[in-house]
């Protein structure tokens, strides 16, 4: 017999006559008798089978933890249109209620697990399962807002989370001592990294620089939050290595050329360029912005954006910032009964800006349309460098997450957000997956080419 192929066709799903029927698919004569006696239930078959390859590769999206509700979130975060996004996971966390203020949940560089930050009951880890596994750390940290940069951060191992742990008193929670590093596992386990000392005074915030250990660190500036008060008369920022307990390069406050005495940390995004150097860019109160990249001098550039409640990333080379611009719209207050509430006003101006460092010069902008009080998350770059997601308002849609190209700052497709606030994005290890959580929900999506 010359070569072929044998199908069977078993599935009752094809017309009566051609089920349990084996049809000898070759390039020789047999296979030319066979079309054009079978021609039409072949042609049938041959479709049937093109059409079930195909579906075998379109995965469904996985929902998890989310119960049988009438609403069916796989419609409901479906993206708008098409684009590279596909949604792949739709998961419901399970981490216990709480009264106090929680960080939204962030995910780990595989999408394995999540942690969240409860502002007094300290650390929660969980597994990404079905049937999550729950780790919690106690450790409460003075002057902590869950909404704000968190001392905390996956490590690229993305089976631990960087983060500190600190004494404080009870009830008040005022600081007792200074921050001290530490490693927490998913498997519940803790390691204490090595104190990272200073002249200038206590450990008093820390910014994580990438996944590695290295980070920004600030001694001395938070003497107001201890028990009892103390001065700070030389309030220092300096390059660290946690892992190790290096100091790596300091400077105080007061010898930044430019930064006004009274500056005060309002949020810091830092990356590891390809040199292994950090580049950070530190937004001070009141609005002064500080580049600084190791083993360089810090110096003020031109963001030309307030830095009150400003969320920005940098890009991985550390060469642009990705700013948010805090479009709010006006109006929407009520008397002292609640009844009475004056009507939104919609506000359309720009909504996020990518900017050159440190010249400040403006590469692109996205605008966007406010239609109500809403905050916004820390924009996130992916680590190829291709895209940007950022949280945004629209005019139809509300609150929504966008997909943006770096290169040209064009909005390339939409997703509905989870939520209005307290709500965290990311991309994944290789930027193939994107994320969006809001309070106990995180939605997963595959980024296609």
């Amino acid at each position: 017999m010359a070569s072929g192929y044998i199908a069977t066709t078993e599935n009752r799903s094809l017309p009566p006559e051609w089920q349990n029927r084996q049809v000898y698919l070759s390039p020789g004569p047999n296979f030319a008798r066979g079309i054009m006696r079978y021609r039409f239930p072949v042609l049938t078959l041959l479709l049937w089978v093109t059409f079930t390859a195909c579906g075998a590769g379109a995965a469904t999206p996985v929902v998890v933890g989310c119960g049988s509700g009438a609403t069916d979130p796989v419609a409901v975060y479906a993206p708008f249109s098409a684009g590279p996004l596909t949604l792949a996971k739709v998961h419901c966390l399970r981490f216990p209620l709480s009264n106090y203020p929680v960080s939204p949940p962030t995910l780990s560089l595989d999408g394995s697990a999540v942690f969240v930050f409860d502002s007094v009951n300290g650390l929660w880890l969980a597994t990404m399962e079905d049937e999550p596994v729950l780790q919690r750390f106690d450790g409460r940290v003075t002057g902590l807002i869950p909404g704000g940069d968190l001392p905390f951060a996956w490590s690229e191992d993305a089976r631990s989370v960087l983060g500190v742990r600190q004494e404080t008193s009870k009830p008040g929670g005022f600081a007792l001592g200074p921050l001290k590093p530490f490693l927490f596992s998913v498997d519940g386990t803790t390691r204490q990294l090595p104190d990272l000392l200073s002249p200038a005074g206590p450990l008093d915030e820390l910014y994580w620089a990438g996944q590695a250990g290295m980070a920004v660190a600030a001694f001395g500036t938070r003497g107001a939050y201890y028990q009892p008060e103390h001065a700070d008369p030389q309030p220092t920022i300096a390059f660290v290595n946690a892992r190790t307990g290096q100091v790596i390069q300091s400077i105080e406050k007061n010898a930044v050329p430019g930064l006004t005495g009274n500056a005060r940390t309002n949020a810091v995004a830092s990356v590891l360029g390809a040199d292994g150097r950090i580049h950070a860019l530190i937004a001070f109160s009141p609005n002064q912005w500080v580049l600084w990249v190791q083993g360089e001098r810090p110096q003020i550039v031109p963001v030309g954006v307030t830095v009150w409640r400003t969320e920005f990333a940098l890009s991985p080379d550390g060469r642009n910032v990705l700013v948010m611009k805090n479009l709010r719209a006006f109006g929407g207050n009520c008397d002292r009964s609640g009844s009475d509430c004056s009507q939104w006003t919609p506000d359309t101006d720009t909504s996020a800006e990518l900017r050159e460092l440190p010249s400040g010069r403006l590469i692109w902008s996205v605008s966007g349309t406010a239609k109500a009080s809403s905050s916004y998350g820390v924009p996130a770059i992916s680590r190829d460098g291709r895209y940007a997601l950022i949280l945004m308002l629209t005019e139809d849609r509300g609150p929504t997450a966008a997909l943006i190209s770096m290169e040209t700052g064009e909005v390339l497709q939409e997703i509905p957000s989870p939520g209005m606030s307290e709500c965290a994005i990311g991309f994944s290890r290789d930027s193939r997956a994107a994320w969006i959580s809001c309070r106990s929900r995180l939605v997963m999506y595959d980024i296609g080419p």
